[in-house]
């Protein structure tokens, strides 16, 4: 049986014809609709993986994505945010009392020394007590190559 695209109610009648497809009114919400959706295809849904992927795994801009696929970048947001929804809730295991994160600021343009992605960083990954973690990032010192005579 036909129901509404909107409102799933079964109260519907043909209102006409537009580019050769047979064209449904629904009485309760007066929603115009015609059975299947020709804005989507194969190509469609490789581009919308695609910038889901760079999204996800490269931080990719919008409108980068957009101007490689030929998209508006609106459109990129949208299928992004989209995606979003569409993901479970997080679960918190039940053994984590508080969490606690910290924040990293990145300061553009007026940053009073040279570091960043240009030096090598340390990473240590550590589990203190049972249940926590911590993450340290450490730089490099200039003269960290240099023999000490101590």
């Amino acid at each position: 049986m036909l129901t509404c695209k909107k409102c799933s109610s079964a109260n519907i009648v043909k209102n006409g014809i537009v580019k050769g497809k047979q064209r449904y009114l629904c009485k309760d919400c007066g929603c115009n609709f015609r059975i299947g959706d020709e804005r989507t295809n194969a190509r469609v849904a490789a581009k919308k993986a695609l910038c889901i992927l760079l999204y996800t795994l490269a931080k990719g801009s919008y409108r980068m994505m957009g101007k490689i696929l030929g998209v508006d970048h609106v459109q990129v947001y949208r299928w992004i945010q989209e995606y979003a929804l569409s993901l479970p809730e997080p679960e918190v295991p039940a053994d984590i009392e508080q969490m606690e994160f910290d924040e990293m600021w990145h300061f553009v343009g007026s940053k009073k020394t040279k570091y960043g992605l240009s030096k090598p960083l340390i990473v240590v990954a550590g589990e203190p007590w049972h249940g926590s973690q911590v993450i340290v990032i450490l730089q490099h010192l200039d003269d960290c190559m240099q023999k000490s005579n101590t």
